[in-house]
């Protein structure tokens, strides 16, 4: 069979475009498809990327809009602050950075077709724009998002949590007042335990000019994401002003879907490959286009798609730890209210944890902290006594 395409990829954004340029790199005819106009937009993501960025991809300065060493971590009474001596985190303009990878595609030899995909056929590498206009390649790659297309015809469960965020404007000392802190405004992020909100949490990450992305995810509704914002930022700061708002949605990893089937392979968002408890993923994504990569050219080369599964079984065998430790603590979270939070960050507060999550918290590898905290004998110190025996069942102490 005669294809149009070697690869074609589903959705131009950031991990979309990052895997056609490294395809299209190696000599591949790749084709990118987007019913996007503008790519990025709308922007649907907090922009946060930690120091290893350049391990897995190129960001240029013209996209980065800070850089913080470290986060005020809040419950209701109490406040931690977590930092590094050197900076941890760029805080990044996603829709440029986004614009900036489809565009490095391009100039390496990816074709951008901006059509609306509504069905597939994974067996045959057909992809339709309608029932009776379609493209053909061999291998076709679902970077289309949490409500992926080429997932929905792999015949994956797709979950997503609901996530909204503003641009809003906040003054220094209110910021101060807020932190309790007079350090330097831009430094830190900050994170906030809410009981009604758990497993997902309420973030504020500065940007420039007293501008800052106040975001939060969890199970309900915009409608409801938007009225715990308004009130969480009248309850904390005594004046600030919201400057536009972003909806999105965050997908839930579920280790029972499949990478991939037959012509077809997932990643980033598609492939929910995104962390439980940050709701980030963002260079593990870049990481699985690197991973991909070298399959898919194999397989091409070879004409043996058999070759394409080793795309999951490495996927799989890097991080299925990294989710297991994630997933505990998001169960271990969602035993708590505010009363049991406040003990919570109390207790880290007494046993020096800010020091220890300084020296061994990693945005990328949590389980690293998790790891020490069980060494340490920390996790049964700083957790509510009477729920000693869920959390023993939950992390398998014996």
């Amino acid at each position: 069979m005669n294809f149009d395409f070697d690869v074609v990829v589903v959705g131009a954004g950031s991990v979309g475009s990052t895997i056609a340029y490294c395809l299209a790199k190696n000599g591949l005819n790749v084709a990118i498809l987007d019913k996007k106009k503008q790519i990025g937009y709308p922007l649907q993501c907090a922009g946060i990327l930690s120091m290893h960025i350049f391990e897995y991809n190129e960001l240029p300065d013209e996209v980065i809009l800070n850089t913080v060493k470290g986060a005020f971590l809040h419950s209701q009474n109490h406040i931690l602050n977590v930092k590094k001596d050197e900076n941890v985190a760029y805080i990044i303009d996603r829709i440029a950075y986004d614009q900036f990878l489809l565009k490095r595609a391009i100039e390496n030899g990816a074709k951008l077709v901006t059509r609306k995909v509504v069905d597939g056929d994974i067996e045959n590498g057909i992809v339709y724009f309608s029932k009776k206009d379609c493209i053909t390649s061999k291998i076709i790659i679902g970077c289309d998002g949490y409500d992926s297309k080429i997932s929905e015809i792999i015949g994956n469960k797709q979950e997503s949590y609901p996530a909204s965020q503003m641009l809003v404007r906040i003054d220094d000392e209110n910021m101060n007042n807020f932190r309790k802190s007079d350090k330097k405004i831009n430094d830190y992020v900050d994170t906030y335990l809410l009981e009604n909100i758990l497993p997902g949490f309420l973030w504020i990450i500065p940007l420039k000019n007293n501008l800052y992305r106040v975001g939060l995810f969890f199970s309900q509704s915009h409608k409801r994401q938007d009225e715990i914002l308004y009130e969480f930022l009248n309850e904390n700061f005594e004046e600030f002003e919201i400057i536009e708002k972003y909806k999105g949605f965050i997908p839930i990893y579920d280790h029972k879907n499949r990478l991939v089937k037959s012509r077809s392979l997932l990643i980033g968002d598609a492939a929910s490959q995104i962390k439980p408890t940050s709701g980030g993923g963002l260079l593990m994504a870049f990481d699985s286009c690197k991973i991909a990569s070298k399959y898919i050219v194999d397989a091409i080369l070879k004409d043996d798609l058999s070759i394409l599964k080793g795309y999951e079984d490495e996927f799989r065998k890097k991080y299925s730890k990294e989710f297991n430790y994630q997933f505990k603590v998001q169960k271990t979270l969602n035993l708590l209210d505010v009363k049991d939070i406040d003990y919570f960050f109390d207790k880290l507060k007494k046993n020096d944890c800010e020091r220890i999550i300084s020296e061994y918290g990693d945005m990328d590898n949590q389980s690293v902290l998790v790891r020490e905290f069980i060494k340490r004998g920390l996790i049964f110190k700083i957790i509510p006594k009477f729920l000693f025996k869920k959390v023993v069942n939950i992390f398998g102490f014996r």
